[in-house]
């Protein structure tokens, strides 16, 4: 499974939901889940997804599920290790597993256009 970053303001995100619920209403079909995270904004994005949270999410997408004092210790930093998975926990970045254990759920984790996020974010997202 793939999931795709994005910029989408409340209004677009109301107004696509509300398309597919009149679609589903006449029974038309609607593309099923799509994996996808958005944030409202360029800079809210680049807040969330800092250098060292991407570092995070590529030692935890190469290493496998890890526990949070694994994954400190594969980082080699102790400090806010936890908030940083707190953080991407809540932007649906990375899961639990059934052990408690953190989990970058995706093979492939790309940021979608006219995102309007700077080259340098986008290509440290593509991994």
């Amino acid at each position: 499974m793939n999931r795709t970053i994005g910029i989408k303001g409340k209004q677009d995100f109301f107004a696509e939901l509300e398309r597919d619920w009149t679609a589903i209403d006449k029974g038309e079909k609607v593309p099923g889940p799509i994996h996808r995270v958005f944030f409202e904004s360029a800079e809210v994005l680049s807040k969330v997804i800092t250098r060292q949270r991407h570092n995070l999410l590529k030692t935890l997408h190469a290493n496998g599920p890890l526990t949070v004092r694994a994954l400190a210790a594969l980082l080699e930093r102790d400090k806010n290790v936890y908030e940083d998975v707190k953080i991407l926990e809540e932007s649906g970045l990375i899961e639990r597993d059934s052990k408690n254990r953190i989990v970058a759920p995706y093979e492939k984790l790309t940021i979608g256009r006219g995102t309007g996020v700077g080259e340098e974010l986008v290509s440290r997202l593509h991994f």
